[in-house]
């Protein structure tokens, strides 16, 4: 929570809203990423092979693509507080028929749904952001909610072990749906669909922030230019950061769908174990997360600290691919774990501080949606299916490795960038 010097306005609105959104999109992670825990069951049950498991992983991102894409447009037609009421509801009720689907292709139906029901999510509370917060406090609010991805994943472990080691997948999805449906009535009646409906937001602390939101409006009317595609295209350092973005994807979806089953294959586990196992790297991201941000914002630097933490953990999985030792092999993942979150808000930032806004706004579109899909699908089917070629992860683990070492050299090879 930020302190008082760095919060001019008032503690209010984080008190109401931070919380409401962490646990909104720790949620939305948490059904994202559980089908992780259900594979090796599922896997058995529809008889899926491990190129059909990593397309079953993946193919949630040719969903989140348009969602995401079509997200702020819906947001600024119909109000942030509704899109995201609707994407509860749709995901929750995907989520859960996902625990009926009887066929490899009932689950990949579900799992596109899935993904376009979440897409809108990430736009829309941007824009919800924006309209609660100043441009000063906007970094920070963000970094809180994006705390709930490590978060959710980090629940989904144990929470889908103790449901798979007293049922089966099929209720691991039926009760893991429920939370969006129930958060979605929590959302209606918590979020205030603009400033004037905010009962609990004392009188000096609106009037404060209404007129610093003016203030940013007409700044921004002023120095308002259209996005420059054709020359952001011409642009090396975005090819260098899009390549760095599907790389560092590829190696955190890929390495959250497939760890449960790796841990199983290195160890004589339980499921519950495995799930308290699963939640120990993500334990390490949340902190390697704030502790790599803060350090970036102290140091004023964005190129080294993206950079080296894609590479070193590169290198990490690649070694752990490379261990027999359970033990070993898992000390070496927790370690890949605090690096996994360390350089996509890096990336992010990176974007905004080398171009001017009519080439940040389309290059920040094109990296993050791109990004996201070639990461998010490639990770998991390349891996699926040099498991299937080889009989092990040594191979898969290995490549994707290597690839989180090229994704670092290319953010090294970018230009020095020290932001005002």
């Amino acid at each position: 929570m930020p302190d008082s010097s760095s919060t001019t306005i008032g503690r209010t609105r984080w008190l109401h809203l931070i919380p409401a959104i962490f646990l909104l999109y720790t949620i939305a992670f948490f059904d994202r990423v559980n089908i992780g825990m259900a594979m090796p069951s599922m896997a058995a049950d529809l008889h899926l092979s491990p190129s059909m498991q990593g397309f079953v992983g993946g193919i949630f991102f040719w969903g989140y693509l348009p969602g995401f894409l079509g997200g702020g447009w819906l947001a600024l037609r119909f109000g942030a507080k509704r899109v995201v009421l609707t994407s509860l509801l749709t995901w929750g009720l995907f989520s859960m028929a996902t625990g009926l689907a009887s066929t490899f292709y009932h689950v990949v139906a579900l799992r596109f749904l899935l993904g376009l029901a979440e897409g809108p999510l990430w736009t829309s509370l941007l824009l919800l952001l924006s309209q609660w917060f100043l441009k000063t406090e906007r970094g920070r609010a963000i970094g809180l909610w994006n705390l709930s991805m490590p978060f959710g994943a980090l629940l989904s472990g144990p929470l889908s072990g103790l449901v798979l080691q007293y049922s089966n997948w099929h209720w691991m999805f039926i009760i893991g749906g429920l939370p969006a449906w129930i958060w979605a009535i929590v959302w209606w009646f918590s979020i205030p669909k603009d400033l004037d409906h905010a009962g609990w937001l004392p009188a000096d602390e609106r009037g404060r922030l209404e007129a610093g939101l003016a203030a940013e409006k007409q700044e921004f009317a002023a120095t308002h230019v259209k996005p420059d595609w054709h020359a952001m295209l011409r642009q090396p350092t975005v090819w260098l950061l899009l390549g760095a973005t599907c790389f560092n994807n590829m190696i955190f979806y890929g390495f959250s769908l497939w760890l449960p089953s790796v841990i199983k294959a290195a160890t004589s586990l339980n499921i519950v174990s495995i799930g308290l196992v699963n939640a120990v790297p993500y334990v390490a991201a949340g902190i390697g997360l704030v502790w790599c941000t803060r350090s970036s914002d102290r140091h004023k630097e964005r190129r080294l600290h993206a950079g080296i933490p894609m590479l070193v953990g590169g290198i990490l999985l690649f070694l752990g691919s490379q261990v027999d030792a359970g033990p070993l092999k898992l000390l070496i993942f927790v370690m890949v774990g605090a690096t996994m979150y360390m350089t996509l808000p890096l990336i992010s930032t990176l974007v905004v501080d080398l171009f001017p806004s009519a080439m940040a706004i389309p290059a920040s579109a094109m990296i993050g949606s791109f990004g996201n899909l070639f990461g998010g699908f490639v990770g998991p089917q390349l891996i699926g299916s040099l498991k299937q070629y080889t009989g092990n992860f040594i191979w898969a683990f290995s490549i994707i490795g290597l690839l989180g070492v090229v994704g670092g050299i290319l953010i090294l090879s970018i230009r020095k960038v020290k932001p005002a």
